[in-house]
């Protein structure tokens, strides 16, 4: 073998994968396909005006659940190296998609946005959650790149704040999804964080954005109507109101029991986006405050999880990467479940896992592949396998003495 080879890429060790987080993850996934089972026909049947209740919702869903099950388990076969390798392919094509929303014939409005791109009878997604993590490798390899610049004003604070600005740019102007700008630039903010770069850098970036998200938010009606209902949720409850006061109602009348599997009346026409950006409000209403305590629990779970990958990983590379989908999964979590009970403005994001969205699902499991192949080479994990298999040996060991005793 090459010596200069085997300096650049040492030999490690790997191990079995976190499979407590795969538990956790088919966990938020089954409560979602039985919440789409339970409301996706009521949905089909509004949208039909009554002539079909066939359960698309539900198909599709399990449609892209077999697929991204399938990535994700080739994906996580793949060394995280490969994705260092290659992270400004993966960037600049996920980039391309993004533009794609421009193009006509293809761009399928939705709300006033176009967000979806439509390709046939069978290929339709949102390129905003490729984006996503194609802004995570790429900024991962960036920052291990240039991580002795990083406290650099210029050579590394401004480079940042420009791939931020990029990323916000694409997102709100092209896509009017401010709640997904939301989740990259706190993504991007954390890695940032991660990276190891000083407070008083981090400071300047993280005043700078909050700087800048108020200027959007001003100079835009839409979504400042937004923000001055989250600050008065009474205001206009038949207009701009109505989504977060049907979501409280939703949770307020689950009570702690909640009504039931399947007895849900806000989903019938009630609260809009019942499947998919409020299925958190559906889940308080028919499993009241014990269902939402299990879906936190769950995410919580998976975030600590997520925190030992992190702080266990082999190298800076892996680490930014596990912090970064960490990140992403935490901060949309959190951003759709706080919208629901009206601790931030609605963001029209969907909750990761559980609501319907093949496309997010997809993602979702192409980003878990990639963690769970860097949960193969943490170094904690690593240390409780070999202690384990001491002990054993130790154990098979003093039991061969044992019985050459009792035979003597």
């Amino acid at each position: 073998m090459n010596p200069q080879r085997r300096k650049t890429k040492p030999f490690q060790a790997s191990h079995r994968p976190d499979y407590t987080l795969t538990i956790l993850i088919f966990a938020l996934i089954a409560i979602g396909l039985i919440m789409i089972y339970s409301i996706g026909w009521i949905t089909v049947l509004k949208q039909t005006g009554g002539s079909s209740s066939k359960n698309t919702f539900f198909i599709t869903q399990t449609f892209s659940l077999g697929l991204g099950v399938l990535l994700w388990y080739f994906i996580s076969r793949i060394h995280y190296t490969f994705w260092q390798k290659y992270a400004s392919v993966f960037f600049y094509g996920s980039l391309l998609l993004m533009f794609l929303v421009l193009v006509p014939g293809i761009s399928v409005k939705s709300n006033g946005a176009s967000r979806w791109i439509h390709l046939g009878p069978l290929i339709n997604f949102q390129p905003v959650e490729f984006f996503k993590l194609g802004v995570i490798l790429f900024v991962a390899a960036w920052i291990q790149k240039n991580k002795e610049k990083l406290n650099n004003p210029i050579e590394g604070l401004l480079p940042i704040m420009a791939i931020i600005g990029l990323s916000m740019a694409l997102v709100v102007f092209l896509q009017k999804d401010m709640g997904s700008a939301s989740v990259i630039v706190s993504t991007i903010l954390t890695m940032y964080f991660l990276s190891g770069v000083s407070i008083q850098m981090f400071l300047i970036a993280f005043t700078s954005l909050i700087a800048g998200a108020v200027l959007l938010v001003a100079s835009s009606s839409y979504r400042l109507a937004r923000y001055l209902t989250f600050l008065n949720t009474s205001n206009d409850p038949t207009g701009s109101g109505y989504h977060i006061n049907q979501a409280l109602i939703a949770i307020g009348s689950g009570g702690v029991l909640g009504k039931g599997l399947g007895k849900s009346l806000q989903a019938y026409g009630y609260l809009p986006e019942a499947t998919n950006d409020s299925i958190f409000a559906i889940i308080g209403e028919e499993f009241g405050f014990l269902g939402c305590i299990l879906i936190i629990s769950l995410i919580i779970g998976f975030l600590w999880r997520g925190y030992r990958i992190v702080r266990d990983a082999p190298d800076d590379y892996s680490r930014l990467v596990a912090g970064g989908i960490i990140a992403w999964i935490g901060f949309q979590a959190f951003f759709n479940v706080a919208a629901m009970v009206g601790l931030v403005p609605l963001t029209g994001i969907t909750l990761p896992f559980v609501s319907y969205g093949g496309t997010s699902l997809l993602a979702l499991l192409i980003a878990i592949g990639i963690l769970q192949n860097i949960s193969r080479y943490t170094k904690g994990e690593q240390l409780d396998e070999n202690r384990g298999l001491r002990r054993r040996n130790s154990r098979a060991h003093n039991t061969g003495i044992s019985s050459s005793r009792r035979a003597a």
